[in-house]
């Protein structure tokens, strides 16, 4: 069995950023970063990865009410995606496309309390219509 499951908790760069694929399907795009404290020769450290994070469809909608400096934790798959540069190279463009994604908040916030899920799209088209366009299919890249 193979799976590709990837989990994340971090604090957002920027707000979202919304647009539409051709086919009408909103999309959303937003930066990740992922600070750990390390030691170097003794001394302290810090480390921050950034991850861009992808959302298709009713999660766009619902990651537009994210705005700078949240904390989320987030699950999705990791996906490898081929670009070519200005030069004519390929490169390959690295990205989480979101599944699943939870605020995370302070223990004084009344959020933190109770958490919010945002299912993927797919789980919240099955309670109100015919879930058969939110398949993988239907990510613009994937065959």
């Amino acid at each position: 069995m193979q799976e590709n499951r990837f989990h994340l908790a971090g604090y957002l760069a920027a707000r979202p950023t919304l647009r539409s694929l051709p086919s009408g399907m909103a999309v959303a795009n937003v930066r990740l970063g992922q600070t750990y404290r390390l030691s170097r020769n003794g001394l302290p450290a810090e480390h921050t990865n950034w991850f861009s994070l992808v959302f298709y469809g009713d999660l766009a909608t619902l990651a537009m009410e994210l705005d700078k400096g949240i904390n989320v934790y987030v699950e999705g798959s990791f996906d490898q995606r081929p670009m070519t540069d200005q030069q004519g190279r390929k490169r390959y463009s690295y990205e989480v496309t979101v599944q699943k994604f939870f605020r995370i908040g302070r223990a004084s916030d009344e959020e933190a309390r109770t958490p919010t899920e945002h299912p993927s799209g797919r789980e919240a088209l099955n309670d109100e219509t015919d879930s058969s366009d939110q398949t993988v299919a239907s990510v613009p890249w994937a065959i």
